[in-house]
């Protein structure tokens, strides 16, 4: 797998050489959802987890079999190369994953033609056909390379526990520093959606908290992605270890999405799958938990068709 991922890298840093384009969006970079984390050159995007594997895959277009194939070390600057390639899914099964189960083991693919860049408005991932249909799945990694961790939905918990969980996360989201916006000073929170699940002794949420200013003419939003820890089957307090804001006009300003929560590689590290939404594309990222931490270590080419 080591050998594949070079190959690609490889592949970009050499067409890069000979001109690319820079697809960076200033709407999709002015406020991001998780930061930076890798530097400017054109195959640079070494905050991937080689331990996942060389790529990842998700649905394209809402089909059923058609993938879009993430090659993990292109950047904004050189995605446009990586869709003129074919995808390199030769010999590689993917396990697929949903929010809460694992929808398919070891299925097929195969390469379909690269796209034809010089007519394309667009920029995109290379595609490939999974040789079995396969529905309801958000994700999927290299056969072998990640496990699902379970996660409960605020929605599914009693309403004392649903209520009593939407309070802390409110409460948490009120304390954090880096929040205080004198634009949204004094509005209330509320919780657009929350998961929990259980890693390394711990019990930990990962929810997204808005709040809004409904102007009619002007409609502004914020967005406070939260993860929080408190040891396994206590009612003590979470303690946020990790936040992301975004905030500005409701049309345009980056959401986070939680799309899995995964063990990745034979160390089993806990990882939280995310896109990042756009009013015109979006992005995967990836949360993982090192040394006893949680990180952003890893953030997609951004991509709009």
């Amino acid at each position: 797998m080591i050998s594949r991922s070079v190959t690609i890298c490889a592949a970009i840093a050499s067409l890069a050489s000979v001109g690319c384009t820079d697809r960076s969006r200033s709407s999709a970079d002015s406020t991001p959802a998780l930061p930076p984390v890798f530097p400017g050159a054109p195959a640079g995007n070494t905050g991937w987890d080689s331990e996942a594997g060389a790529v990842a895959v998700v649905p394209f277009d809402n089909s059923s079999d058609t993938i879009a194939v993430i090659i993990p070390e292109a950047t904004d600057s050189t995605v446009s190369i990586a869709e003129s390639i074919s995808a390199p899914v030769s010999g590689l099964t993917f396990d697929l994953f949903s929010r809460g189960n694992k929808v398919a083991s070891a299925v097929r693919s195969v390469p379909l033609p690269p796209a034809d860049t010089s007519k394309q408005q667009c920029y995109g991932w290379p595609l490939a056909r999974l040789t079995e249909k396969q529905g309801g799945w958000a994700v999927g990694f290299t056969s072998g390379r990640a496990q699902l961790i379970p996660l409960d939905s605020i929605d599914a918990l009693h309403g004392s526990d649903s209520v009593s969980l939407a309070a802390a996360l409110v409460r948490a989201a009120s304390t954090l520093r880096g929040v205080a916006d004198p634009t949204y000073r004094g509005l209330p929170f509320r919780v657009r959606s929350a998961f929990t699940f259980h890693v390394d002794s711990v019990d930990a949420v990962i929810a997204d908290v808005i709040r809004t200013i409904n102007e009619e003419a002007n409609p502004q939003i914020e967005h406070v992605l939260l993860l929080g820890e408190r040891p396994a089957r206590s009612t003590s307090t979470y303690n946020v270890r990790y936040f992301t804001r975004t905030a500005g006009k409701e049309e345009s300003t980056p959401a986070s999405e939680l799309v899995a929560v995964l063990a990745i590689g034979a160390s089993k590290r806990p990882a939280i799958v995310i896109n990042i939404e756009y009013s015109d594309g979006n992005r995967l990222g990836l949360l993982e938990k090192i040394d006893g931490e949680w990180r952003a270590t890893w953030r997609s080419a951004f991509t709009d068709c």
